[in-house]
């Protein structure tokens, strides 16, 4: 379809997780029905409806890790669970009617833009053509897991697979387990593994800044004021979370002092469960915190305490029938090895994006980024008409929630869809000269912070040093640039 009425415009959203949800909503809440949520899984949820591998957390504070218009006071501790996170997604789902406008098990295959017409023809696997005004992209970035390529990997005998695919049939009770990696999921993973394998060894390539998670459950107390509808208690504790988050902001802008801190702070929390020296030498980093991502767990440190847990710090030169080989000659023979390899960029295990876009003149989304890899404010990229994405390019604050970020992001796009129905326009399209003028200041902020400083190597940059995944401001900078934004920086056509 194109237009489901008089002036409507038609959006369809791919990906039913934290901002295809959103985008949704927001629609619904101006008044705009003709939308549709596509979803190749069976449930909302996104990254938490897929990972499902023991010990998962989030690492933002469960009161922040919400929506701001439909905050949660029930949430069971200061970081929630996975389970509990996708059971928030799908009662915001339900609470905002959003279930007549999903289509769950479409998985979304390609979409072209028709420039005669002004529509997106998406395509489904089983070959059913949908057409819509606006496509919005909400299929995150990180989601396909990474197997390394590592020498012999089809040549081990027992059972391995990637903590992004756990497999919950395999009883890990007795056996002798590797875990490969040592970031974030592998910091939630060990403690469990450790839990119930006979001997463990944790491969770690380099190490990492792990602070505390302090995970004490809520009391029902503190619930209770959290859902008093006259008490102040949850937007005081929401307020108090944030402020507690610029810390980490002033981190990444290199702030000596915040760094220091920083620092002490997670040696100390080391220091309480490792005693061997060592061993935290092999723990300690060489670089600043903030240079690779911050992580935190208040079980990792203890678990690699454990006298049946042996701390590998090696890469892993390749595997055996029944062994890990590492790069410095150890080797460990195990039953089963679990990768916690970190995830690919794109959607699919090949590295493919995770639906093949299309804009004019037969223009991959792929082939242009690799050119000219930015977008307009992360929300919108030159060369492809009516097309949205939500905490895009360089569009995501890093110190604090998606959510907030993804908010900012669709309330602005919602404002475009609007626009484009009250002109009835047939198209708009960022400018490229003003998104590249807008990528080169964003630039030159973020080769300042943290994570260009040289001492680490991180996924953040790409191959030529350029960061791709953070706006480099506050989050109420992003949200007085965005909302003094109208079209004048889009080419329309009418």
């Amino acid at each position: 379809m194109s237009k489901t009425a008089a002036g409507a415009v038609s959006v369809g959203i791919i990906g039913a997780g934290i901002s295809g949800l959103l985008m949704g909503i927001r629609l619904k809440q101006a008044g705009i029905d003709s939308f549709t949520i596509y979803e190749k899984a069976d449930d909302v949820g996104g990254t938490w409806k897929h990972n499902t591998y023991p010990g998962l957390h989030c690492d933002v504070p469960s009161h922040l890790y919400s929506y701001s218009f439909s905050p949660n006071p029930n949430w069971t501790q200061p970081f929630a669970s996975q389970r509990e996170i996708q059971a928030y997604l799908r009662g915001c789902a339900d609470k905002y009617d959003l279930n007549p406008h999903l289509r769950m098990g479409i998985s979304i295959e390609t979409a072209a833009y028709q420039q005669d017409d002004g529509v997106w023809e998406l395509t489904t696997a089983t070959g059913e053509v949908i057409r819509h005004n606006v496509l919005v992209g909400a299929t995150g970035g990180l989601t396909a897991p990474n197997l390394p390529k590592i020498s012999g990997l089809a040549l081990f005998e027992g059972p391995s697979w990637h903590s992004g695919a756990w497999r919950h049939d395999i009883d890990l009770r007795g056996k002798r387990v590797a875990v490969i990696g040592s970031a974030a999921s592998a910091v939630q993973v060990v403690p469990h593994v450790a839990d119930a394998a006979r001997e463990l060894f944790v491969f770690q390539r380099s190490p990492n800044w792990v602070m505390p998670r302090r995970n004490k459950p809520y009391s029902e107390d503190m619930k209770a004021a959290f859902a008093d509808p006259d008490s102040d208690a949850l937007r005081r504790h929401r307020r108090d979370l944030y402020r507690g988050s610029l810390l980490t902001y002033r981190v990444f802008r290199r702030d000596p002092r915040a760094i220091a801190m920083l620092r002490a702070y997670a040696l100390k929390h080391m220091q309480s469960a490792i005693s061997d020296p060592d061993m935290i030498a092999a723990l300690t980093p060489d670089y600043d915190p903030g240079c690779k991502r911050l992580l935190v767990s208040d079980e990792y440190y203890p678990a690699l305490a454990k006298p049946h847990v042996s701390l590998i710090a090696s890469g892993v030169e390749a595997l055996t029938e029944n062994a890990v080989l590492a790069t410095d000659g150890r080797v460990a023979e195990v039953d089963i090895v679990i990768f916690c390899t970190g995830y690919k960029r794109g959607g699919r295990e090949d590295g493919r994006p995770a639906v093949e876009i299309t804009g004019p003149n037969d223009l991959p989304l792929l082939h242009a980024l690799y050119k000219r890899p930015y977008s307009y404010r992360g929300v919108a990229v030159p060369g492809f008409p009516n097309y949205f994405t939500i905490c895009g390019i360089n569009g995501t604050v890093a110190y604090s929630s998606l959510f907030y970020s993804a908010e900012l992001h669709a309330d602005y796009i919602l404002r475009c869809i609007q626009e484009m129905q009250a002109r009835g326009l047939k198209s708009v399209e960022a400018r490229a000269d003003i998104a590249q003028a807008h990528s080169d200041a964003l630039q030159e902020e973020l080769q300042q912070m943290s994570w260009s400083t040289g001492q680490c190597t991180n996924f953040y940059l790409d191959q030529n040093g350029r960061n791709l995944s953070f706006y480099p401001g506050s989050l109420g900078r992003l949200r007085r640039e965005l909302s003094r934004l109208g079209l004048e920086e889009f080419t329309l056509t009418r």
